[in-house]
C-alpha cells in the first residue's frame, strides 16, 4: 500500500517520490485514499490501459452504470463529455472537433498565435515587476483558444475564471464563478444555433453523433473542456518552462539559435513538468495486468506524471534534458483514443511564447520566493503567480 493521495494538499510537491515508491514494487500499486484505487506508474502499463477502453472505461454515467464514475477521483460533479465517454460515441464526438486541429489548421494558427504573443509582450511594463502567468502566459493561451473556439477575444477576461487574472481571494467561490462562465457559454451556444459561423461552437451545435444532435448541456460540456480546461494546462507549460530557463541561462543562446532544439525542449518541459498529472479509469471486468489482479468495479488512476519518470523508457528520468531524444514520448496529454486534441496547439503556443521572452526580454529574472502554485482543479498542476523583472 502506498501513501499516494492525489487530493492531498501536498500531492503536487510529493508525486515524484510517491510514484517512485510505487514503482519499487511494480508498475501498479494500491492507494487507500478516497475509498481505494489502483495507481499505474509504469509507462507500458499506462499505454496498454489507455488502448483497452472496453475494460478500462472513461464513462461518467452512474445513472446507467454505477461503475461509470468518469476520470476524476472523486468523480467530477460536471461530466466532461468528450473525455468521459467511450467509443464509438467518443470517436464520433471527437470527429466534430478534429477538423479544427488538423496539421494544416495548426500551421495556419502560428501567425495568429504569434500576433497574440507580440501584443502581450508589448503590454508588459519593464519598469515594474510583472506576473508572467497573469500578464503573459494566461492571456496568450486564452486569446489563442478563444479565437479558435469562436469567442470574441475582446471578452477573454470575462470568459476566464476570476482566479486566473488575480480577482480571487480567501472567500473565492470557484463553483459560482464556473457557473458564471457556463452561462456565458450557454448564451453563445444559443447565438450560434440561430446564426452559425465557421468555428468550433458552430460545429458542435450543428453536428450529429450516432444520428442525434447535441443538446445545450452536451455542447457546454465540450466547450468547458476547451475553454476552462485548456487555459491553465498550456499556461502551466509556459510558466514552468520560463522558471527552468531562468535557472539555466547557459542554454539561452543555444535555444534562440536552434528552433528544433527549442521544440524538443518544449516536449521535455511537458514531460518533466506535467500540467495534467493523470486521469482515472473504471474497471469493467476482472483482469490481470502489471502483476496485479484488478477486479470488476475497481478504479485505477493512470499517472501520466509517474509514467513520464519511468527509467525503463526515459534515461535518468529525474533530470531535465532539453536535447532528450525521446522527450516527445511523454504521456502528459494522454494516449490512445482519449489523447488530447489540443496537444499540437499547446506545443506551438509553448514554443512561440518561450521564444518571445527569450528574444525580447533575455535578462528577465523570476522572483522565486513569490512563486505561487496553481490552485489544483482535478488533475491540473501549474502556477498562479510567477513574479518577474524584465530588465
Amino acid at each position: 500500500m502506498s501513501q499516494f493521495d492525489l487530493n492531498a494538499e501536498d500531492h503536487l510537491d510529493r508525486w515524484v517520490e510517491q510514484t517512485d515508491a510505487i514503482r519499487v514494487e511494480g508498475p501498479i500499486g494500491w492507494s487507500d485514499a478516497d475509498g481505494g484505487y489502483w495507481v499505474a506508474v509504469g509507462y507500458d502499463c499506462v499505454v496498454e490501459i489507455t488502448k483497452n477502453w472496453e475494460v478500462f472505461s472513461c464513462s461518467n454515467d452512474q445513472a446507467r452504470d454505477p461503475r461509470a464514475r468518469g476520470i476524476g477521483i472523486p468523480p467530477f460533479a460536471f461530466p466532461m463529455l468528450l473525455s468521459e465517454s467511450d467509443p464509438p460515441r467518443q470517436t464520433k464526438l471527437r470527429l466534430l472537433e478534429i477538423p479544427f486541429f488538423q496539421p494544416s489548421k495548426m500551421k495556419a494558427q502560428m501567425p495568429i498565435v504569434q500576433g497574440h504573443i507580440d501584443a502581450c509582450l508589448a503590454a508588459l511594463d519593464q519598469g515594474r515587476e510583472v506576473d508572467l502567468f497573469r500578464e503573459y502566459a494566461m492571456p496568450v493561451v486564452a486569446l489563442t483558444t478563444m479565437a479558435l473556439v469562436g469567442i470574441d477575444i475582446s471578452q477573454w477576461q470575462a470568459f476566464t475564471l476570476k482566479s486566473f487574472h488575480g480577482e480571487g481571494g480567501p472567500d473565492f467561490d470557484l463553483n459560482s464563478d464556473t457557473n458564471r462562465v457556463h452561462q456565458m457559454l450557454l448564451d453563445l451556444i444559443s447565438e450560434r444555433r440561430a446564426a452559425p459561423e465557421s468555428d468550433i461552437v458552430s460545429a458542435l451545435v450543428q453536428g450529429t453523433v450516432l444520428g442525434e444532435g447535441l443538446d445545450d448541456g452536451e455542447v457546454l460540456s465540450m466547450l468547458h473542456a476547451l475553454v476552462l480546461g485548456g487555459f491553465d494546462t498550456t499556461a502551466g507549460l509556459i510558466t514552468s518552462g520560463l522558471i527552468w530557463l531562468d535557472e539555466h541561462r547557459e542554454d539561452h543562446d543555444r535555444l534562440r539559435a536552434d528552433d528544433a532544439l527549442l521544440a524538443n525542449a518544449v516536449h521535455e518541459f511537458i514531460r518533466f513538468y506535467p500540467s495534467v498529472v493523470g486521469g482515472a479509469r473504471n474497471i469493467m471486468r476482472d483482469i490481470e495486468i502489471g502483476g496485479r489482479k484488478l477486479r470488476d468495479g475497481d478504479r485505477i488512476y493512470l499517472s501520466w506524471a509517474g509514467a513520464n519518470r519511468d527509467p525503463a523508457v526515459f534515461e535518468a528520468p529525474h533530470e531535465l534534458r532539453i536535447d532528450r531524444p525521446n522527450a516527445d514520448r511523454n504521456l502528459t496529454f494522454g494516449h490512445g483514443p482519449h489523447r488530447c486534441l489540443g496537444l499540437e496547439l499547446a506545443r506551438i503556443t509553448g514554443r512561440l511564447a518561450l521564444r518571445g521572452i527569450l528574444d525580447r526580454y533575455p535578462e528577465y529574472r523570476i522572483r522565486r520566493e513569490g512563486l505561487v502554485r496553481h490552485r489544483a482543479h482535478g488533475q491540473v498542476a501549474g502556477w498562479s503567480c510567477v513574479p518577474a523583472n524584465l530588465a
